[in-house]
């Protein structure tokens, strides 16, 4: 190996070259961004994600982005915006639970209440959270074994539990007054005597 010369930048990190590399491989500057580490991808709980699954998680991770990364545990997406990612209304549930069960996400559910409804907040749990706690990386926990357990029994037992509270729970239309409206809301004629 040759001497160090201390001229030499090529080795010292402080080259053209890798002046270059860094500039234009970091982070556009003023541009959101938001980092994935290389050992989640190559996870067997990031692998084996269904497609409508991916679709999800990417836009969860356009909304972190989207908020600095200040916002993870606090980020709100709703099924209309999974919709225009390209996410089948009827599989987004299934997804949601998908990305739960693998440890990739953290939901806290919303619900409708008071002719409000209330959006799910969502959490990646490779990162910190909103409120400065560290990442709990669950994906990491997560075995081939178990990916596994999710396509063969998990994922059938999951929507036939969410069919039975959906038939238990008739939702009403937020649309729709509270009260019905009566059928006939002129009054009566009076009726007149025949003598």
């Amino acid at each position: 190996m040759a001497p160090i010369n201390p001229k030499d930048m090529s080795r010292t990190g402080g080259s053209r070259k890798q002046k270059l590399v860094a500039r234009h491989n970091g982070p556009p500057p003023g541009e959101s961004w938001a980092w994935v580490t290389l050992d989640l991808l190559n996870s067997h709980a990031f692998v084996t994600l269904s497609v409508t699954a991916l679709r999800i998680f990417w836009r969860i991770m356009a909304e972190h982005a989207a908020h600095a990364g200040k916002l993870n545990g606090r980020l709100r997406v709703t099924h209309d915006q999974f919709r225009k990612r390209g996410c089948t209304g009827e599989l987004v549930a299934d997804a949601i639970e998908e990305l739960e069960f693998k440890g990739l996400v953290k939901v806290q559910r919303g619900r409708a209440a008071d002719g409000t409804p209330h959006p799910n907040y969502y959490q990646l749990t490779f990162v910190g959270d909103h409120e400065g706690s560290p990442p709990t990386s669950e994906w990491k926990k997560v075995s081939a074994e178990r990916c596994v357990q999710w396509g063969e029994t998990e994922r059938a037992a999951r929507a036939q539990k969410r069919k039975r509270k959906a038939k238990r729970q008739k939702k009403s239309s937020l649309r729709e007054p509270e009260l019905a409206r009566s059928v006939n809301t002129e009054p009566a004629p009076p009726e007149s005597k025949a003598a």
